[in-house]
């Protein structure tokens, strides 16, 4: 709390330092998969459709041609 109070610039990057060091976490809780978008595809049904949230810089479009293409 200390921290948040005196930084609050620093507490995201403390708290991924304590999860990459706990032993029952690691890295695994820190590092996001690889995104396969044939597996999703192949998960998906028309009761359960693909919905893809995009964040800035994000750009599926090269993934969706390479799967409409095979």
């Amino acid at each position: 709390m200390l921290l948040r109070i005196l930084r609050t610039d620093k507490v995201i990057p403390v708290i991924q330092k304590m999860i990459k060091k706990d032993k029952e976490m690691g890295p695994q809780y820190i590092i996001p998969p690889a995104f396969d978008m044939e597996k999703t595809f192949a998960d998906s049904s028309n009761k359960s459709p693909i919905i893809i949230v995009l964040s800035a810089g994000a750009d599926p479009m090269s993934e969706l041609m390479k799967l409409a293409a095979a």
